[in-house]
């Protein structure tokens, strides 16, 4: 976790904590969601986070008994410099408490007429729990909420981080391509952008064959066409300015199963 409480109650991101105050006397830092003790953690390899100091500790900011993943922490702190840049940010937190849940990013922007988009933004890196995917995007919707779910792009990427040619897709990202209107968005953590991701079926046709009955009449098999399950063609464009201004109600909203307010950003539409 990339947030914490001092021991004033006061939110602290342990890029900014110190481990020792000014007399030399050590700082104590607690989760602000269970308010067991944390450890500030600043190596030289990995993003600085707090992790509990209870291993066995479980509460909203882990995820079972393992936590999360540096990864993860990594791609939200991106994800807020990103948004920062992009939007007249009035409001910006990570790891904000939402009544019972925690967006991975919380931000409130204003639009060109002075009015507040609220939006959560949730990272998506190893998870496929599409039942926490639709719980929390209804979540959010019912409270005025904007979500925005972003993927890291290595889902995409080959070994030599080209872009896959064919890549398979799990529920959640099935579900967040509908709900973005044929679109899925990554995070490049190493070059700090978001990539938008459309994702084409890809046909496939079955050999056609001729067959011979007992009476030597000929009759042609195969030569099918069908589409792969489960695995689609990756569509990349480079998001320039990822406006958050833009999210809109669709009417579709109001008797679809799932949130369809979407991020319209500046992109050829695929819909």
């Amino acid at each position: 976790m990339l947030v914490a409480l001092t021991e004033n109650g006061n939110r602290i991101y342990a890029d900014e904590a110190q481990k020792r105050d000014a007399n030399g006397n050590k700082n104590k830092f607690y989760c602000p969601d269970c308010g067991s003790e944390l450890t500030l953690k600043q190596g030289s390899k990995n993003i600085w986070h707090f992790s509990h100091k209870d291993g066995n500790t479980i509460c909203l900011f882990r995820k079972g008994k393992s936590g999360e993943s540096i990864i993860h922490q990594t791609m939200k702190k991106k994800i807020k410099e990103i948004i920062e840049r992009d939007n007249d940010v009035v409001f910006s937190e990570l790891e904000w408490k939402i009544g019972s849940r925690i967006a991975d990013y919380y931000c409130e922007i204003r639009d060109a007429r002075g009015n507040i988009r609220k939006v959560a933004v949730e990272c998506v890196y190893r998870h496929n729990d599409i039942d926490e995917f639709t719980n929390k995007s209804e979540y959010y919707f019912d409270r005025e909420i904007y979500c925005l779910w972003i993927f890291n792009l290595t889902r995409f990427l080959n070994k030599d981080n080209s872009f896959k040619e064919e890549v398979r897709v799990n529920e959640i990202i099935k579900k967040a391509h509908t709900a973005y209107f044929g679109k899925v968005f990554a995070l490049d953590i190493a070059n700090e952008v978001i990539y938008a991701i459309h994702l084409s079926g890809i046909l496939r046709e079955t050999e056609s064959v001729t067959l011979y009955d007992e009476l030597g009449n000929g009759y042609d098999v195969g030569g099918n066409s069908y589409f792969l399950r489960g695995t689609k063609s990756p569509d990349p464009v480079l998001i320039g300015d990822l406006s958050l201004t833009k999210f809109a109600r669709t009417r579709a909203d109001g008797y679809l199963d799932m949130n369809r307010s979407v991020c319209m950003v500046d992109l050829a539409k695929w819909w």
